[in-house]
């Protein structure tokens, strides 16, 4: 019987079907030394990827696919990711390398350090954006801290890597892209102790961004978050 996975790895895909083995194959070289398990959440994935997956998946014994048969959205896939990991530690990540995988293990290897480890978050800090990609993280960040009276700096930097317990806390979380806000705030909401490292954030290799692709989609994507964080903040007074 092969023993269970130290760290879990969820990565979201809708519609990734081009460059899913290119994931595949890096994953297999930066971890190789490691004892990890690859959850490839297929997000209700309307192109190739349910079979791409059914093929690529036989010669890569560290990954698995989970299948959301209808996209519900991002927060929705990568939870039903978390929830099928076995591993100890959980991470997540991107499906189309705009994070290397490489990072997963520098995350890994950073909580191993930290102190405290069970009630750590270790989490990725994105370098060489563009400036109106830093101006919504930045947006989300001061709003952030005036209605949680907390710092939360690069909320959707990847990747994010922690212990399992804190799933405990998350019992209502968002389907949509402010699953990440949601899971930062409940961290630090719960005394995790968060340590940020620095990541590359190259542009994508396939598709467009839904949130960020126009002026029109940022400010669309800034206003939802606002609004939740908003809505967050009472709910948990």
């Amino acid at each position: 019987m092969s023993r269970a996975p130290e760290l879990s790895v969820v990565l979201p895909c809708y519609n990734e079907s081009r460059g899913l083995k290119s994931i595949l194959d890096r994953y297999a070289d930066v971890g190789a030394s490691e004892n990890f398990e690859l959850i490839l959440v297929d997000n209700g994935s309307t192109d190739e990827t349910p079979r791409v997956l059914e093929r690529l998946l036989r010669d890569y014994k560290f990954a698995r696919s989970v299948r959301v048969e209808i996209n519900q959205g991002y927060g929705h896939g990568l939870f039903t990711g978390l929830q099928a990991a076995e591993g100890e530690l959980l991470c997540w990540s991107h499906a189309d390398m705009q994070t290397d995988p490489g990072d997963v293990f520098r995350a890994l290897a950073i909580y191993r350090r930290a102190a405290d480890p069970h009630r750590t978050m270790v989490k990725g800090q994105r370098f060489g954006r563009r400036w109106s990609e830093q101006f919504v993280s930045w947006s989300m960040q001061t709003v952030s801290t005036l209605f949680f009276w907390m710092r939360m700096q690069e909320i959707n930097a990847q990747p994010k890597l922690f212990h399992r317990d804190l799933l405990a806390y998350l019992s209502q979380p968002p389907k949509d892209f402010n699953f990440d806000v949601y899971v930062l705030f409940k961290a630090l909401r719960h005394g995790w102790r968060v340590e940020s490292f620095p990541v590359k954030f190259p542009p994508r290799q396939y598709g467009v961004s839904n949130w960020a692709a126009t002026w029109r989609s940022k400010f669309r994507t800034m206003r939802r978050s606002m609004f939740y964080m908003w809505r967050l903040s009472w709910a948990e007074e």
